[in-house]
Protein backbone atom coordinates (compact mmCIF):
# COMPACT_ATOMS: atom_id res chain seq x y z
CA UNK A 1 0.00 0.00 0.00
CA UNK A 2 1.13 3.48 -0.63
CA UNK A 3 0.98 6.22 1.76
CA UNK A 4 0.90 10.10 0.89
CA UNK A 5 2.21 12.47 3.33
CA UNK A 6 2.51 15.97 3.46
CA UNK A 7 4.72 18.42 5.12
CA UNK A 8 4.63 21.98 5.34
CA UNK A 9 8.63 22.97 4.64
CA UNK A 10 8.44 27.08 4.86
CA UNK A 11 5.32 29.10 3.46
CA UNK A 12 6.84 32.58 1.35
CA UNK A 13 5.12 35.05 -0.68
CA UNK A 14 7.26 36.02 -3.68
CA UNK A 15 6.05 38.41 -6.31
CA UNK A 16 4.01 37.43 -9.45
CA UNK A 17 6.86 36.10 -11.93
CA UNK A 18 8.88 33.53 -11.14
CA UNK A 19 10.38 30.56 -12.98
CA UNK A 20 8.84 27.12 -13.04
CA UNK A 21 12.37 25.30 -14.56
CA UNK A 22 14.84 25.75 -11.15
CA UNK A 23 12.35 25.32 -7.70
CA UNK A 24 14.16 24.18 -5.07
CA UNK A 25 17.66 23.49 -4.32
CA UNK A 26 18.80 19.94 -2.79
CA UNK A 27 21.72 20.05 -0.78
CA UNK A 28 23.87 16.98 0.66
CA UNK A 29 21.91 17.52 3.93
CA UNK A 30 18.45 17.84 2.03
CA UNK A 31 18.06 21.07 3.13
CA UNK A 32 15.26 22.88 0.45
CA UNK A 33 15.35 26.84 -0.75
CA UNK A 34 12.72 28.65 -1.49
CA UNK A 35 12.58 31.85 -3.62
CA UNK A 36 13.38 34.81 -1.66
CA UNK A 37 9.85 36.63 -0.08
CA UNK A 38 9.02 40.05 -1.99
CA UNK A 39 5.93 40.96 -0.23
CA UNK A 40 3.80 40.12 2.53
CA UNK A 41 0.35 37.64 2.27
CA UNK A 42 -2.60 38.87 2.49
CA UNK A 43 -4.50 37.46 5.92
CA UNK A 44 -8.10 35.93 5.28
CA UNK A 45 -10.64 35.79 8.08
CA UNK A 46 -11.81 32.60 9.72
CA UNK A 47 -14.24 31.71 11.91
CA UNK A 48 -12.43 28.88 13.79
CA UNK A 49 -9.24 27.36 14.05
CA UNK A 50 -7.61 25.18 11.50
CA UNK A 51 -4.17 23.32 11.33
CA UNK A 52 -1.45 22.71 9.29
CA UNK A 53 -0.35 19.07 10.94
CA UNK A 54 2.25 17.38 9.12
CA UNK A 55 4.94 14.85 9.06
CA UNK A 56 8.55 16.95 9.64
CA UNK A 57 10.87 13.46 9.07
CA UNK A 58 10.12 9.46 8.59
CA UNK A 59 12.98 7.43 9.30
CA UNK A 60 12.48 3.64 7.61
CA UNK A 61 14.64 0.66 8.04
CA UNK A 62 13.15 -2.35 6.28
CA UNK A 63 14.72 -5.26 8.44
CA UNK A 64 17.22 -5.12 11.61
CA UNK A 65 16.74 -2.95 14.63
CA UNK A 66 13.02 -2.53 15.76
CA UNK A 67 12.17 1.03 17.95
CA UNK A 68 10.51 0.92 20.37
CA UNK A 69 10.73 4.45 22.35
CA UNK A 70 11.07 7.53 20.67
CA UNK A 71 11.57 10.39 23.69
CA UNK A 72 11.17 14.25 22.44
CA UNK A 73 14.19 15.63 24.15
CA UNK A 74 15.47 19.14 25.04
CA UNK A 75 12.17 21.29 23.54
CA UNK A 76 11.95 19.41 20.24
CA UNK A 77 15.53 19.56 19.54
CA UNK A 78 16.06 15.78 19.13
CA UNK A 79 14.58 12.15 18.98
CA UNK A 80 16.25 9.92 21.10
CA UNK A 81 15.29 6.09 20.07
CA UNK A 82 15.63 2.53 21.15
CA UNK A 83 14.26 -0.94 20.89
CA UNK A 84 15.36 -4.02 19.95
CA UNK A 85 19.19 -4.85 18.62
CA UNK A 86 19.95 -1.84 17.30
CA UNK A 87 21.36 0.53 20.50
CA UNK A 88 20.30 3.89 21.30
CA UNK A 89 19.63 6.26 17.82
CA UNK A 90 19.86 10.29 18.37
CA UNK A 91 17.59 11.65 15.43
CA UNK A 92 17.59 16.05 15.58
CA UNK A 93 14.21 16.74 16.36
CA UNK A 94 12.73 20.03 14.73
CA UNK A 95 15.40 21.02 12.36
CA UNK A 96 16.34 17.31 11.39
CA UNK A 97 15.28 15.55 7.89
CA UNK A 98 15.60 12.09 9.76
CA UNK A 99 18.87 10.92 9.77
CA UNK A 100 20.61 9.38 12.43
CA UNK A 101 22.67 12.05 14.23
CA UNK A 102 24.53 9.53 16.06
CA UNK A 103 24.04 5.97 17.74
CA UNK A 104 25.54 4.38 20.80
CA UNK A 105 26.68 0.71 21.08
CA UNK A 106 28.36 -1.23 23.94
CA UNK A 107 32.23 -1.10 23.68
CA UNK A 108 33.18 -4.48 23.57
CA UNK A 109 36.95 -6.12 23.78
CA UNK A 110 38.43 -7.01 20.39
CA UNK A 111 37.00 -9.99 18.82
CA UNK A 112 34.05 -9.59 20.84
CA UNK A 113 30.52 -9.06 19.89
CA UNK A 114 26.74 -8.17 21.11
CA UNK A 115 23.81 -9.51 20.84
CA UNK A 116 20.10 -9.42 22.34
CA UNK A 117 20.45 -6.10 22.21
CA UNK A 118 18.04 -4.36 24.25
CA UNK A 119 17.80 -0.78 24.45
CA UNK A 120 15.81 1.93 26.46
CA UNK A 121 16.26 5.93 26.27
CA UNK A 122 14.74 8.15 27.62
CA UNK A 123 14.88 12.12 27.38
CA UNK A 124 14.46 15.67 29.63
CA UNK A 125 11.45 18.02 28.47
CA UNK A 126 13.52 20.87 28.92
CA UNK A 127 17.54 20.13 28.75
CA UNK A 128 19.89 18.16 26.50
CA UNK A 129 20.06 15.24 28.97
CA UNK A 130 19.56 11.93 27.95
CA UNK A 131 19.46 8.11 29.42
CA UNK A 132 19.61 4.86 27.91
CA UNK A 133 19.58 1.55 29.63
CA UNK A 134 20.36 -1.78 28.06
CA UNK A 135 20.92 -5.22 28.20
CA UNK A 136 23.13 -7.38 25.88
CA UNK A 137 25.17 -10.99 25.51
CA UNK A 138 28.87 -10.61 24.72
CA UNK A 139 30.18 -13.73 22.51
CA UNK A 140 34.01 -13.95 21.08
CA UNK A 141 34.68 -15.22 17.75
CA UNK A 142 37.42 -17.47 19.01
CA UNK A 143 39.83 -15.70 16.54
CA UNK A 144 37.90 -16.58 13.36
CA UNK A 145 35.67 -13.62 12.45
CA UNK A 146 32.68 -14.33 10.34
CA UNK A 147 33.28 -18.11 11.63
CA UNK A 148 30.65 -18.46 14.49
CA UNK A 149 30.80 -23.08 15.17
CA UNK A 150 33.68 -22.19 17.05
CA UNK A 151 32.21 -18.74 19.10
CA UNK A 152 31.27 -18.85 22.43
CA UNK A 153 29.76 -17.14 24.89
CA UNK A 154 31.32 -14.27 27.51
CA UNK A 155 28.66 -13.40 29.74
CA UNK A 156 24.87 -13.27 29.25
CA UNK A 157 23.75 -11.11 32.22
CA UNK A 158 24.94 -7.28 31.20
CA UNK A 159 23.85 -4.33 31.98
CA UNK A 160 24.35 -0.80 31.25
CA UNK A 161 22.71 3.25 32.30
CA UNK A 162 24.56 5.50 30.53
CA UNK A 163 24.07 9.62 30.43
CA UNK A 164 24.23 11.55 27.48
CA UNK A 165 24.62 14.97 26.07
CA UNK A 166 22.83 15.24 22.92
CA UNK A 167 25.68 16.73 20.64
CA UNK A 168 27.69 13.75 21.62
CA UNK A 169 27.59 10.04 21.33
CA UNK A 170 30.12 9.49 23.79
CA UNK A 171 28.32 9.17 27.37
CA UNK A 172 29.36 11.17 30.22
CA UNK A 173 29.57 8.59 32.40
CA UNK A 174 28.68 4.56 31.81
CA UNK A 175 27.16 2.83 34.85
CA UNK A 176 28.10 -1.25 34.60
CA UNK A 177 25.34 -3.47 36.63
CA UNK A 178 26.76 -6.51 35.40
CA UNK A 179 26.32 -10.16 37.13
CA UNK A 180 24.62 -7.44 39.84
CA UNK A 181 21.56 -6.32 38.37
CA UNK A 182 19.02 -7.79 36.31
CA UNK A 183 16.94 -5.24 34.25
CA UNK A 184 13.47 -5.33 33.02
CA UNK A 185 12.57 -5.21 29.67
CA UNK A 186 14.26 -2.21 28.71
CA UNK A 187 13.65 -2.36 25.06
CA UNK A 188 9.78 -1.39 26.07
CA UNK A 189 9.06 2.07 27.32
CA UNK A 190 7.54 2.12 30.64
CA UNK A 191 10.00 0.01 32.86
CA UNK A 192 12.34 3.17 33.49
CA UNK A 193 12.06 6.73 33.33
CA UNK A 194 13.71 10.60 33.98
CA UNK A 195 12.44 13.55 35.75
CA UNK A 196 11.46 16.15 33.64
CA UNK A 197 14.99 17.74 34.11
CA UNK A 198 16.88 15.15 33.10
CA UNK A 199 18.27 15.03 37.05
CA UNK A 200 16.77 11.87 38.03
CA UNK A 201 16.64 8.37 36.07
CA UNK A 202 15.28 5.34 37.86
CA UNK A 203 15.51 1.26 36.14
CA UNK A 204 13.26 -1.52 37.19
CA UNK A 205 14.83 -4.75 37.40
CA UNK A 206 15.91 -7.82 39.83
CA UNK A 207 18.51 -8.11 42.46
CA UNK A 208 19.47 -11.81 43.55
CA UNK A 209 15.66 -13.03 42.23
CA UNK A 210 13.58 -9.68 43.90
CA UNK A 211 12.59 -6.45 42.98
CA UNK A 212 14.72 -4.04 42.56
CA UNK A 213 14.88 0.02 41.29
CA UNK A 214 18.12 1.38 40.84
CA UNK A 215 17.70 5.08 41.15
CA UNK A 216 20.43 8.11 39.68
CA UNK A 217 21.47 11.64 39.71
CA UNK A 218 23.35 12.64 36.64
CA UNK A 219 26.56 13.90 38.85
CA UNK A 220 27.32 10.73 39.30
CA UNK A 221 27.63 6.51 37.69
CA UNK A 222 27.11 5.34 41.34
CA UNK A 223 23.67 4.64 41.98
CA UNK A 224 21.85 7.60 44.48
CA UNK A 225 19.27 4.91 45.11
CA UNK A 226 18.97 0.93 45.13
CA UNK A 227 15.22 -0.51 46.58
CA UNK A 228 14.79 -3.91 47.35
CA UNK A 229 11.54 -5.37 48.15
CA UNK A 230 12.05 -9.51 48.93
CA UNK A 231 7.95 -9.64 48.96
CA UNK A 232 8.05 -9.76 45.20
CA UNK A 233 9.89 -11.70 43.06
CA UNK A 234 8.54 -9.87 39.50
CA UNK A 235 10.43 -6.57 37.72
CA UNK A 236 8.28 -3.80 37.72
CA UNK A 237 5.66 -3.81 35.09
CA UNK A 238 5.32 -0.17 34.23
CA UNK A 239 7.28 2.24 36.29
CA UNK A 240 6.89 6.30 36.46
CA UNK A 241 9.08 8.94 37.95
CA UNK A 242 7.34 12.33 39.18
CA UNK A 243 8.07 15.29 37.13
CA UNK A 244 10.51 16.73 39.90
CA UNK A 245 12.13 12.69 40.31
CA UNK A 246 11.10 12.59 43.98
CA UNK A 247 9.00 9.47 43.97
CA UNK A 248 8.91 6.34 41.77
CA UNK A 249 5.52 4.99 40.99
CA UNK A 250 5.12 1.58 39.67
CA UNK A 251 3.56 -1.78 39.82
CA UNK A 252 4.98 -5.40 40.06
CA UNK A 253 1.62 -7.69 39.24
CA UNK A 254 -1.33 -6.32 40.21
CA UNK A 255 0.40 -4.34 43.01
CA UNK A 256 1.07 -0.67 42.99
CA UNK A 257 4.05 0.72 44.75
CA UNK A 258 5.10 4.46 46.18
CA UNK A 259 8.75 4.78 47.15
CA UNK A 260 10.50 8.11 47.96
CA UNK A 261 13.46 8.72 46.44
CA UNK A 262 15.45 10.79 48.96
CA UNK A 263 14.64 8.26 51.54
CA UNK A 264 14.63 4.98 50.06
CA UNK A 265 11.36 4.40 52.27
CA UNK A 266 8.33 2.29 50.75
CA UNK A 267 4.97 4.90 51.41
CA UNK A 268 2.38 2.92 50.20
CA UNK A 269 1.02 -0.06 48.18
CA UNK A 270 -2.90 -0.12 46.37
CA UNK A 271 -4.11 -2.85 45.22
CA UNK A 272 -4.44 -2.49 41.61
CA UNK A 273 -7.17 -5.70 41.10
CA UNK A 274 -5.68 -6.54 37.83
CA UNK A 275 -1.63 -6.79 36.01
CA UNK A 276 -2.09 -4.98 33.28
CA UNK A 277 0.31 -2.31 31.09
CA UNK A 278 -2.67 0.14 31.03
CA UNK A 279 -0.68 2.47 33.72
CA UNK A 280 -0.77 6.65 33.84
CA UNK A 281 0.68 8.57 36.53
CA UNK A 282 0.22 12.60 37.12
CA UNK A 283 3.64 15.13 37.56
CA UNK A 284 3.16 15.14 40.79
CA UNK A 285 2.33 11.65 41.38
CA UNK A 286 -1.37 12.05 43.39
CA UNK A 287 -3.19 10.50 40.10
CA UNK A 288 -2.82 7.12 38.87
CA UNK A 289 -4.88 6.01 36.10
CA UNK A 290 -5.02 2.26 34.96
CA UNK A 291 -7.66 -0.90 34.89
CA UNK A 292 -8.34 -3.95 32.76
CA UNK A 293 -12.30 -4.47 31.95
CA UNK A 294 -12.54 -0.81 33.70
CA UNK A 295 -11.02 2.59 33.72
CA UNK A 296 -9.89 3.33 37.41
CA UNK A 297 -8.27 5.82 39.05
CA UNK A 298 -6.53 6.23 42.18
CA UNK A 299 -5.36 9.35 44.13
CA UNK A 300 -2.86 9.66 47.25
CA UNK A 301 -4.55 11.14 50.06
CA UNK A 302 -1.19 12.24 52.04
CA UNK A 303 -0.66 8.69 53.31
CA UNK A 304 -1.85 6.03 51.14
CA UNK A 305 -3.54 6.25 47.39
CA UNK A 306 -7.36 5.28 47.21
CA UNK A 307 -9.85 4.73 44.67
CA UNK A 308 -11.36 7.82 43.40
CA UNK A 309 -13.40 5.89 40.75
CA UNK A 310 -14.14 3.32 38.45
CA UNK A 311 -15.89 3.16 34.91
CA UNK A 312 -16.51 -0.41 33.43
CA UNK A 313 -16.37 -0.59 29.78
CA UNK A 314 -18.24 -3.66 28.49
CA UNK A 315 -16.27 -5.67 25.89
CA UNK A 316 -12.73 -3.90 25.76
CA UNK A 317 -9.58 -4.19 27.83
CA UNK A 318 -7.28 -1.34 28.72
CA UNK A 319 -4.27 -0.72 27.15
CA UNK A 320 -2.75 2.37 28.14
CA UNK A 321 -3.26 5.76 29.83
CA UNK A 322 -2.05 9.00 30.63
CA UNK A 323 -2.78 12.48 33.00
CA UNK A 324 -2.13 15.68 32.73
CA UNK A 325 -0.11 17.45 34.69
CA UNK A 326 -2.30 19.94 36.55
CA UNK A 327 -4.56 16.45 37.35
CA UNK A 328 -7.66 17.59 35.62
CA UNK A 329 -7.85 15.50 32.77
CA UNK A 330 -7.53 11.75 32.42
CA UNK A 331 -7.42 9.47 29.04
CA UNK A 332 -7.65 5.95 28.38
CA UNK A 333 -7.38 3.52 25.75
CA UNK A 334 -9.32 0.87 25.45
CA UNK A 335 -8.66 -2.02 22.49
CA UNK A 336 -12.50 -4.22 22.21
CA UNK A 337 -11.89 -7.97 22.87
CA UNK A 338 -12.14 -8.91 19.61
CA UNK A 339 -9.00 -6.58 19.08
CA UNK A 340 -10.41 -5.04 15.22
CA UNK A 341 -11.17 -2.01 17.06
CA UNK A 342 -9.82 0.69 19.33
CA UNK A 343 -11.78 3.57 21.90
CA UNK A 344 -10.18 6.29 23.67
CA UNK A 345 -12.24 7.92 26.95
CA UNK A 346 -11.95 11.28 28.05
CA UNK A 347 -12.24 12.09 31.68
CA UNK A 348 -12.81 14.45 34.21
CA UNK A 349 -10.39 13.66 36.91
CA UNK A 350 -13.17 14.11 39.63
CA UNK A 351 -15.40 11.86 37.96
CA UNK A 352 -16.46 9.06 36.57
CA UNK A 353 -18.81 10.14 33.38
CA UNK A 354 -16.31 10.63 29.98
CA UNK A 355 -16.77 13.76 28.80
CA UNK A 356 -16.17 12.78 25.15
CA UNK A 357 -15.75 8.96 23.68
CA UNK A 358 -13.89 8.81 20.12
CA UNK A 359 -14.17 5.17 18.51
CA UNK A 360 -11.62 4.35 15.62
CA UNK A 361 -13.07 2.01 12.90
CA UNK A 362 -13.75 -1.58 12.95
CA UNK A 363 -10.96 -3.26 10.91
CA UNK A 364 -10.49 -6.90 9.79
CA UNK A 365 -8.46 -9.74 9.68
CA UNK A 366 -6.07 -11.68 11.72
CA UNK A 367 -3.90 -9.08 13.33
CA UNK A 368 -4.83 -7.76 16.78
CA UNK A 369 -5.04 -4.09 16.84
CA UNK A 370 -4.48 -2.63 20.45
CA UNK A 371 -3.74 0.76 22.13
CA UNK A 372 -0.03 0.82 23.15
CA UNK A 373 0.78 3.85 24.39
CA UNK A 374 -1.22 7.04 25.04
CA UNK A 375 0.73 10.64 25.91
CA UNK A 376 -1.00 14.02 26.40
CA UNK A 377 0.31 17.93 26.69
CA UNK A 378 0.98 19.29 29.82
CA UNK A 379 -2.74 20.93 29.64
CA UNK A 380 -4.44 17.66 28.74
CA UNK A 381 -5.94 19.46 25.43
CA UNK A 382 -3.71 16.90 22.89
CA UNK A 383 -3.37 13.60 22.93
CA UNK A 384 -1.23 11.11 20.83
CA UNK A 385 -2.13 7.44 20.53
CA UNK A 386 -0.10 4.66 19.17
CA UNK A 387 -1.39 1.23 18.28
CA UNK A 388 -0.78 -2.07 16.49
CA UNK A 389 -3.16 -1.89 13.46
CA UNK A 390 -5.12 -4.44 12.20
CA UNK A 391 -4.79 -6.24 9.20
CA UNK A 392 -7.08 -4.03 6.91
CA UNK A 393 -8.73 -1.16 7.96
CA UNK A 394 -9.42 -0.19 12.10
CA UNK A 395 -7.55 3.57 11.48
CA UNK A 396 -3.89 4.94 11.63
CA UNK A 397 -1.65 3.67 13.75
CA UNK A 398 -0.61 6.95 14.89
CA UNK A 399 -3.88 9.10 16.05
CA UNK A 400 -3.69 12.82 17.78
CA UNK A 401 -7.29 14.29 18.98
CA UNK A 402 -7.70 18.00 20.41
CA UNK A 403 -9.84 18.11 23.14
CA UNK A 404 -11.81 20.52 22.21
CA UNK A 405 -12.69 18.99 19.00
CA UNK A 406 -12.62 15.36 19.48
CA UNK A 407 -14.45 14.36 16.76
CA UNK A 408 -12.09 13.28 14.34
CA UNK A 409 -8.32 13.07 14.75
CA UNK A 410 -6.50 15.90 13.34
CA UNK A 411 -3.34 14.77 12.51
CA UNK A 412 -2.88 10.40 11.59
CA UNK A 413 -0.30 8.64 10.17
CA UNK A 414 -1.17 5.50 8.18
CA UNK A 415 2.44 2.65 9.19
CA UNK A 416 3.77 -0.02 7.01
CA UNK A 417 3.62 -1.73 10.31
CA UNK A 418 3.09 -1.40 14.40
CA UNK A 419 3.19 1.51 16.45
CA UNK A 420 4.91 0.88 20.25
CA UNK A 421 5.33 4.23 21.59
CA UNK A 422 4.21 7.71 20.87
CA UNK A 423 5.62 11.32 22.65
CA UNK A 424 4.16 14.71 22.82
CA UNK A 425 5.54 17.61 23.84
CA UNK A 426 4.51 19.42 26.48
CA UNK A 427 3.07 22.23 24.58
CA UNK A 428 1.57 19.43 22.25
CA UNK A 429 3.26 20.81 19.13
CA UNK A 430 5.32 17.77 18.35
CA UNK A 431 4.94 14.26 18.35
CA UNK A 432 7.05 11.17 17.69
CA UNK A 433 6.68 7.81 16.98
CA UNK A 434 8.41 4.53 16.79
CA UNK A 435 7.63 1.19 16.27
CA UNK A 436 7.91 -1.93 13.93
CA UNK A 437 8.11 -2.32 10.11
CA UNK A 438 5.98 -5.19 9.75
CA UNK A 439 2.70 -5.72 12.02
CA UNK A 440 3.38 -6.98 15.53
CA UNK A 441 1.86 -10.01 15.05
CA UNK A 442 3.89 -10.76 11.69
CA UNK A 443 7.42 -12.56 11.83
CA UNK A 444 9.67 -10.07 10.91
CA UNK A 445 11.93 -7.01 11.94
CA UNK A 446 12.57 -3.44 10.38
CA UNK A 447 11.25 0.26 11.96
CA UNK A 448 9.70 3.06 11.20
CA UNK A 449 10.34 5.88 13.69
CA UNK A 450 8.65 9.48 12.80
CA UNK A 451 7.96 13.07 13.71
CA UNK A 452 5.57 15.15 13.29
CA UNK A 453 4.09 18.75 14.08
CA UNK A 454 0.58 20.13 15.19
CA UNK A 455 -0.03 23.36 14.52
CA UNK A 456 -2.88 25.46 15.27
CA UNK A 457 -2.79 28.20 12.54
CA UNK A 458 -6.59 29.65 12.85
CA UNK A 459 -7.44 32.54 15.36
CA UNK A 460 -10.61 33.41 16.94
CA UNK A 461 -13.72 34.73 14.63
CA UNK A 462 -12.57 37.78 12.80
CA UNK A 463 -8.67 37.36 13.04
CA UNK A 464 -6.46 37.01 10.26
CA UNK A 465 -4.76 33.14 8.77
CA UNK A 466 -2.64 33.04 5.95
CA UNK A 467 -3.97 29.34 5.22
CA UNK A 468 -1.00 26.78 4.54
CA UNK A 469 -0.94 24.73 1.78
CA UNK A 470 -2.70 21.12 3.39
CA UNK A 471 -3.87 17.95 1.99
CA UNK A 472 -6.61 15.37 3.41
CA UNK A 473 -6.92 12.99 4.63
CA UNK A 474 -3.22 12.84 5.87
CA UNK A 475 -1.78 9.78 4.93
CA UNK A 476 -4.03 8.90 2.54
CA UNK A 477 -3.77 5.82 0.02
CA UNK A 478 -2.65 6.41 -3.38
CA UNK A 479 -5.38 4.10 -4.62
CA UNK A 480 -7.71 7.16 -2.98
CA UNK A 481 -7.57 10.53 -3.32
CA UNK A 482 -6.09 13.78 -1.17
CA UNK A 483 -8.08 16.87 -1.11
CA UNK A 484 -6.04 20.28 -1.22
CA UNK A 485 -6.87 23.34 0.76
CA UNK A 486 -5.19 26.90 -0.06
CA UNK A 487 -5.82 30.09 0.12
CA UNK A 488 -5.25 32.41 -3.05
CA UNK A 489 -4.46 36.19 -1.55
CA UNK A 490 -5.70 37.74 -5.21
CA UNK A 491 -7.44 36.66 -8.46
CA UNK A 492 -4.98 35.41 -11.00
CA UNK A 493 -2.94 31.93 -12.27
CA UNK A 494 -2.92 29.40 -9.79
CA UNK A 495 -0.41 26.07 -10.20
CA UNK A 496 -0.36 22.73 -8.00
CA UNK A 497 2.76 20.75 -8.71
CA UNK A 498 4.54 17.93 -7.94
CA UNK A 499 8.25 17.89 -8.23
CA UNK A 500 10.84 14.91 -7.65
CA UNK A 501 13.88 15.88 -5.75
CA UNK A 502 15.74 16.51 -8.49
CA UNK A 503 13.78 19.69 -9.30
CA UNK A 504 11.85 17.84 -12.29
CA UNK A 505 8.36 18.42 -12.26
CA UNK A 506 6.66 14.93 -12.27
CA UNK A 507 2.56 15.57 -12.20
CA UNK A 508 0.53 18.71 -12.64
CA UNK A 509 -2.41 18.97 -9.78
CA UNK A 510 -4.21 21.93 -11.84
CA UNK A 511 -3.45 24.85 -13.31
CA UNK A 512 -6.18 27.54 -14.02
CA UNK A 513 -7.47 30.90 -13.23
CA UNK A 514 -9.10 31.61 -9.49
CA UNK A 515 -10.84 33.77 -7.54
CA UNK A 516 -9.28 35.17 -4.30
CA UNK A 517 -10.20 32.89 -0.90
CA UNK A 518 -10.07 29.28 0.29
CA UNK A 519 -9.75 26.49 -2.43
CA UNK A 520 -9.71 22.90 -2.46
CA UNK A 521 -8.28 20.57 -5.71
CA UNK A 522 -8.92 16.93 -5.72
CA UNK A 523 -5.56 14.82 -6.86
CA UNK A 524 -5.36 10.95 -7.34
CA UNK A 525 -1.32 10.27 -6.85
CA UNK A 526 0.33 8.02 -8.89
CA UNK A 527 3.87 7.93 -8.07
CA UNK A 528 6.08 5.83 -6.96
CA UNK A 529 7.71 5.37 -3.38
CA UNK A 530 9.76 8.13 -2.68
CA UNK A 531 9.93 11.86 -1.13
CA UNK A 532 8.25 14.73 -3.33
CA UNK A 533 7.51 17.91 -3.64
CA UNK A 534 4.36 19.67 -3.94
CA UNK A 535 4.38 23.34 -5.34
CA UNK A 536 1.42 25.75 -5.03
CA UNK A 537 2.46 29.41 -7.17
CA UNK A 538 -0.47 32.09 -6.66
CA UNK A 539 -0.16 35.66 -7.55
CA UNK A 540 1.91 37.11 -4.25
CA UNK A 541 2.77 33.77 -3.27
CA UNK A 542 4.97 30.64 -3.53
CA UNK A 543 4.61 27.75 -0.93
CA UNK A 544 6.11 24.25 -0.26
CA UNK A 545 5.00 21.06 1.06
CA UNK A 546 6.88 17.63 0.80
CA UNK A 547 4.73 14.97 -0.49
CA UNK A 548 5.87 11.13 1.13
CA UNK A 549 5.35 7.98 -0.61
CA UNK A 550 5.50 4.46 1.05
CA UNK A 551 4.38 1.07 -0.30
Amino acid sequence: MKVITLLLVCAGAVSAAFDNSVMVEVNAEGVFYLPASTSAVPAAPVVTPTFASSLLWHYSQAEGLTQKTCPIGNSGEYVFTGGWYGGGRMFEGVSGDGSVFWQNEPELESGQYWTSLGTGTSASETTDRFWLARTFAVWDDNGTPGYTPDDFLVSDDNVEVCLFSGASSLPLWVWDGSGSFEAGSVDQAGTYDCSDDGAVFALGGLKDGHLAVVVFDQGSAEPALLFESTDYVYSPRQLRLTADGSKIIFSVGATLLRVDVATGSLEGTFNLGASTDCFGVSADGSLVAFGFTAARLAQWNGSAYEQAWSRSVSGYYAGAATVSDDNGTVYFGFYKSNYMSNRIYRFDAASSTPLWTYDYPTGSGSNQDIVSWMDCSSDGRWLAVSSWGCQSGGGAEVTVLDDQGPSAPVFTIDTPGSMFHVDISADGSLVSAAGKHVHANVFGSGTDVYMAEVTTTGVEEGGPVARSLMGSPNPCSASGSVIFGFFVPEQGQVELSVFDLAGRRVAGICSEVMQAGEHTVSYSPDLASGLYLVRLAAPGRVELSKLLVND
